[in-house]
């Protein structure tokens, strides 16, 4: 049943514990609803300074409806009404009809509502698509003292500036935005949300953990210069994948997760979203009887056994050659188990050499929010001695040095 809720919201907001996670991870299908219909009330406001002082007036008011007539997988059909009129020439809502994706656009001014797997507690992450960029930073977590539900606080950096209020569901109750010097103001005053939808999980693992090996010319070997982990938290209605790639992190003092870039602003991570043939997995690809791994088309080889990182696998073998013309810049062999990506040797010939190898470590998963990693595997406890604490050890050699060089100068004195 759907369920029509009017809310009032002119209250006081009082800090809350949050419950959000920083980094996303794997296999978190969580059941959400989306709204079918949403009631904003529209407040624009304009400040004159004089001296000192700023004067806001209130300059228009207006109402904006939103009505759901399809819901297809992820795209929705809407019919937005308003009696908005522009002031300045901004026309900052359109009335019209619109079909919008919510996984490939969220927080789109024609749909205003965020999928709640896309939720972070981090100051700064981003959602991309081939359709937009939305770069967000949670500010706070607040409680209605009215109606004690959770409000998130969030800071939208990219593809504009405003400030958000979004409950828990995804729902975004205020929207705050300044443009051409006017300060916009939506308000949720009403919402009908659809029944229940349920996400699935792509895989069977929380994460995939990799091992990047780059070969060294000074020892001839190649040589460890990094850990990659893939993470996919939900398969959304419709086949839309979330997909997150860590590059783990390894210093002290910081959470694994680590940070990346999106168009030129560090972030702590980038959710994916696209079709399992459009993201770059650690999944080989078969699109219309075309294998693909990374934009590299493959050919098949055979099978093989194969130990990777301590594992004996049977796996199917593919090449790819990387040609301009009559050169060929770079050759890679890929070995995959049931079309998961288990090593890659990539060879780079032209214009310079360069070789790296990309090793699936077997049975490890790395949690993005903690600090000190369990690469290996390695399951044995047991040390044949006693650990030693630093500073313990360096107070004891302190001691016997001082009483050492003691006894030396009584039996020199003597």
């Amino acid at each position: 049943m759907a369920l029509l809720v009017a809310l009032a919201f002119t209250l006081t907001l009082t800090p809350l514990v949050n419950a959000l996670q920083f980094y996303p991870n794997g296999n978190q299908p969580i059941p959400y609803q989306v709204p079918t219909k949403l009631t904003y009330s529209l407040k624009v406001y304009n400040s004159t300074k004089v001296g000192n002082s700023t004067t806001v007036s209130l300059v228009e008011s207006a109402v904006i409806n939103y009505q759901v007539t399809s819901l297809n997988g992820t795209w929705v059909k809407v019919n937005v009404n308003s009696n908005y009129t522009p002031v300045k020439n901004v026309t900052f809502i359109q009335p019209g009809s619109y079909v919008v994706n919510y996984a490939l656009d969220p927080l789109n001014l024609s749909y205003p509502y965020i999928y709640p797997g896309f939720l972070s507690n981090s100051t700064s992450y981003a959602i991309e698509s081939n359709v937009s960029t939305v770069i967000l930073s949670f500010v706070t977590s607040t409680s209605n003292n009215v109606t004690g539900q959770t409000v998130y606080r969030y800071s939208e950096l990219s593809p504009v500036t405003s400030s958000l209020l979004v409950l828990p569901s995804g729902l975004v109750q205020t929207i705050n935005r300044t443009v051409s010097g006017l300060d916009f103001v939506m308000n949720l005053t009403g919402y009908q949300l659809s029944n229940a939808l349920q996400p699935t999980n792509f895989t069977s693992r929380p994460g995939y953990v990799y091992v990047n090996m780059t070969y060294s010319n000074f020892s001839a070997t190649y040589q460890p210069s990094g850990y990659v982990e893939y993470v996919y938290p939900a398969l959304l209605p419709g086949n839309l994948l979330l997909m997150v790639q860590y590059n783990i992190n390894e210093l002290n003092a910081f959470p694994l997760g680590g940070y990346t870039s999106v168009n030129g602003q560090l972030v702590n991570f980038i959710i994916q979203v696209g079709t399992p043939t459009t993201l770059v997995t650690n999944f080989i690809s078969n699109a219309n009887g075309t294998l693909t791994w990374n934009s590299l088309k493959l050919s098949y080889v055979g099978n093989v056994t194969k130990t990777v990182q301590g594992t004996t696998f049977n796996l199917e073998e593919y090449t790819s050659k990387v040609t301009r013309g009559n050169i060929t810049f770079a050759t890679a062999t890929i070995y995959a188990l049931k079309n998961m990506v288990v090593e890659v040797n990539y060879n780079q010939t032209f214009p310079s050499f360069s070789s790296y190898k990309l090793e699936f470590i077997n049975g490890s998963y790395i949690n993005p929010s903690l600090h000190f990693p369990y690469l290996t595997g390695y399951q044995n406890t047991t040390l044949p001695y006693k650990p030693v604490n630093p500073s313990e050890s360096f107070t004891i050699a302190v001691v016997v040095t001082l009483i050492v060089i003691a006894i030396l100068v009584i039996l020199h004195r003597r």
